[in-house]
């Protein structure tokens, strides 16, 4: 018959305390890490001895009352007396005499009082005892045999070296027993679940209580009680009294041991025992012991904690005045020994007050890089902005600066977008190199700050006239979808193609708007598979492109989905939502606009439009051409009403864009609307050297194939009748187009013709055709005669 745990407990004790009542005495010795349940089973034996008729007495050792001499001793005649045995000491504990003659009056005194009646004497946590007390036990254990006396002590296996002494002079003793108390199997641990919760438990839980409590008691109870109060139901995750059973384990242990878990919980991965007793202060003999104890006590597996709040907990346990400094320590240790950068970087952000040091500012800047190819964006920015702060010369700073702002526009370009103003005044002081400058230039273009970009660059070009012209030349091109392609064109491989979010999203543009001239299928195959953590998105969009311009839809939808389950691309917001446009613009291409304005939701909603600045035009044009040709009018008119920076009109992004409404206004059956978006467009692509062929291509995506009518929304400010009406007069004999009277209301508000353009999403000459033909049919001269029509005009 197999015992359970608490049988083989009981069955030892029963024996010697049956011994006991036929008058021979016995020793147990209990022994077994902290939390393993020792006092608890000592407890159980008193209890089990006094209803069976015993005396029972339980004295607790206390670490705070070790330079108490003789206490423990004191304490247990007290106790004793009290239950009615002779005082051995009338006068007091003679601590000065014979040693010997004062142990025999204390033993004269136990075996009286026992007179044929069992007695069990309990020593709780018998390694904090003092030494004389330690020695008087010692005393009595070699005479208990021949009494109806059972000892029963404690030790944790923490202490084995403060008890060698005490274990050496009794343990060979045919009535001394050891029992040692293993961990809980997993058997054991589902039965107290049953107990306590009176249901078989689930399988899976028993098994995660077994891996995380290691089968100690301590630890186990503890879990037990975070699952009975709620803080434990489907995500197993330890809650406060898991915690706090950690802290009671580390308080309980040796120091040394508590020394070398709170160096390890702060070395992480590296826990190298020559940097846990550096570290912890301690022997670096006694790291390989502290190790198994804590192991044994259930807080380390095999190589590290057996949970993260473990950890934590014990990391909560160094006393704050402490924390920062060991922090400091820790990271000066893993830096001398090579760690990662990430591991010193994560005690370098810890310290409040590190310093300035050239190593710290090098060590954030490599964490921060690592972070960031591995998508993850929040820890790339702690460890630049620490490395700001820890810089101790303007280079360091102005370095650390441009890498935060380029962390964060990863995550956030309108955070980033707040650091722009700094670094713009650096680069004009030289402060910044090539690679820096180009970051920033590439930020500014983000935001439509074309002046400044263009100042940046002749700075890095050393006053040349042209830097913002080959630059924004390549952008255009780029958007327009010939030069990507051409290994040849020496754009491509300039610096300026490939780096920063302006090279890769002008690709995009080309995507959602014009076609590809050449392209190398085969070499987009090659660069997606090549795709890996740590290098630029740049690549990725291109090769996918490419996909979409060739017709390879499916395959383009494929690697969307593909590389969104990478971490490094899912974790970090803005590589997440570019690969999530290029699937927006094949679903699109293949008529799956459903497929497309879900893909656009999913991207504003974890990068919303403001953020976007000049690029808003792309996913919004996206927006726009599935809402139409879905037929969606509500969610048409909600991206129509999205705000687009001025700036974007002067940009590729403006292209799809303007397609974008020009497709709405055919659906809307605007013709005269439809035809101006069509003529800002080629007007837009002629300023820019584009040939006929691509001007062609512009003015069929306004033609076919021609979207379905897009009903009026409910509710819509009388302003769609007004769209629908494509002509209406004012005055007897004048009749204005539905244009030429949004120009003309604007006209006469005052604004200048390029505000107009801006503000109605058209070229400057396209207003100043509408003026001249309003002026005509209205027979004004200026804005000033212009205004008496005013009333007449205004829009409701």
């Amino acid at each position: 018959m197999t015992l359970s745990r608490r049988d083989s407990e009981f069955l030892l004790f029963d024996q010697v305390y049956r011994a006991a009542v036929r008058g021979t005495g016995a020793v147990l010795l209990l022994s077994g890490p902290v939390g393993t349940g020792k006092t608890a089973l000592l407890q159980a034996m008193g209890g089990r001895a006094a209803r069976q008729g015993g005396w029972c007495f339980v004295i607790t050792g206390s670490a705070r009352e070790r330079g108490n001499r003789f206490g423990v001793l004191d304490r247990l005649i007290q106790a004793m007396c009290a239950a009615g045995m002779r005082q051995p000491f009338p006068d007091g504990l003679d601590c000065g005499g014979n040693f010997y003659a004062m142990m025999d009056r204390v033993h004269a005194a136990i075996r009286d009082m026992a007179g044929g009646r069992p007695v069990l004497i309990g020593i709780d946590d018998v390694h904090f005892a003092d030494e004389q007390s330690l020695r008087c036990l010692s005393y009595l254990i070699r005479r208990v045999e021949s009494s109806g006396v059972v000892m029963v002590l404690t030790e944790s296996s923490s202490y084995e070296r403060d008890m060698a002494d005490l274990r050496a002079e009794t343990l060979h003793l045919p009535f001394c027993h050891r029992f040692r108390l293993a961990p809980l199997t997993p058997s054991d641990i589902a039965e107290q679940m049953r107990e306590r919760f009176g249901a078989v438990a689930d399988t899976g839980l028993v098994r995660f209580l077994a891996e995380v409590s290691g089968g100690i008691p301590l630890l186990l109870h503890a879990l037990m009680d975070d699952q009975a109060a709620g803080r434990m139901p489907d995500l197993r995750r330890p809650g406060p009294h898991y915690r706090q059973a950690v802290l009671r384990s580390l308080h309980r242990c040796a120091p040394s041991t508590a020394a070398i878990a709170h160096a390890i919980a702060m070395l992480g991965d590296r826990p190298l025992p020559e940097l846990i007793a550096e570290l912890g202060d301690v022997d670096p003999a006694l790291v390989c012991e502290g190790a198994r104890d804590l192991r044994e006590m259930g807080l380390l597996g095999s190589e590290s904690f057996r949970h993260p709040l473990t950890r934590s907990a014990v990391l909560a346990d160094i006393p704050l005045p402490e924390l920062s400094a060991m922090h400091g320590r820790a990271a000066e240790l893993l830096h001398e020994s090579g760690a990662p950068a990430g591991a010193v970087a994560e005690h370098l952000i810890a310290v409040q007050d590190g310093g300035r040091a050239g190593w710290r500012v090098a060590i954030l800047c490599e964490a921060a890089r690592e972070a960031l190819a591995a998508g993850d964006v929040d820890t790339a920015v702690t460890s630049l902005r620490h490395a700001v702060g820890a810089s101790a010369d303007d280079g360091q700073r102005v370095r650390a600066g441009v890498l935060l702002a380029e962390a964060q526009w990863h995550g956030d370009p309108s955070r980033a977008a707040r650091r722009l103003r700094d670094l713009s005044r650096d680069g004009r002081a030289g402060l910044l190199t090539e690679p820096d400058l180009l970051i920033v230039v590439n930020q500014l273009l983000w935001w439509g700050e074309f002046a400044e970009a263009d100042e940046l660059l002749r700075v890095g070009d050393g006053g040349g006239d042209s830097a913002l012209g080959q630059l924004w030349t390549f952008f255009c091109r780029a958007g327009l979808g010939s030069a990507p392609c051409d290994e040849s064109d020496q754009a491509v491989e300039s610096p300026l193609a490939q780096s920063g979010p302006m090279a890769a999203v002008t690709y995009l543009s080309s995507a959602a708007g014009l076609a590809f001239g050449r392209v190398e299928a085969d070499r987009a195959d090659r660069m997606l598979w090549g795709i890996q953590a740590g290098t630029t998105l740049t690549p990725a969009l291109y090769a996918l492109v490419v996909l979409v311009q060739t017709g390879r839809l499916e395959e383009a939808v494929a690697w969307c989905d593909r590389l969104l389950k990478e971490d490094w691309i899912h974790r970090a917001p803005m590589r997440r939502v570019l690969i999530e446009t290029v699937k927006a613009v094949a679903a699109m291409r293949g008529g799956d606009s459903e497929t497309a304005l879900r893909c656009v939701r999913e991207v504003f909603e974890a990068v919303p439009p403001p953020a976007w600045g000049v690029v808003a035009g792309l996913p919004l044009s996206i927006a726009i051409r599935a809402s139409t040709d879905l037929a969606d009018a509500d969610s048409a008119w909600a991206y129509l009403a999205v705000p687009v920076p001025p700036a974007m009109l002067d940009t590729p992004f403006a292209l799809p864009y303007l397609q974008a409404l020009g497709r709405y206004h055919l659906a809307m059956k605007h013709p005269e609307s439809t035809a101006m978006y069509s003529r800002s467009c080629v007007e837009l692509m002629k300023r820019w050297g584009v040939d006929e062929a691509s001007a062609a291509a512009v003015l069929a995506e306004f033609e076919s194939p021609s979207p379905s009518p897009l009903p009026v929304p409910e509710g819509r400010a009388d302003e769609a009748r007004l769209l629908e009406d494509d002509h209406f007069r004012w005055g007897p004999d004048a009749e204005l187009t539905t244009a030429e009277r949004r120009v003309a209301v604007l006209a006469a508000s005052g604004e200048t013709n390029r505000q107009i353009a801006e503000r109605l999403f058209i070229t400057v000459s396209t207003v100043e055709q509408h003026l001249t033909k309003v002026y005509r049919k209205l027979n004004v001269r200026n804005r000033f005669e212009l205004r008496e029509y005013l009333p007449l005009i205004e829009i409701p």
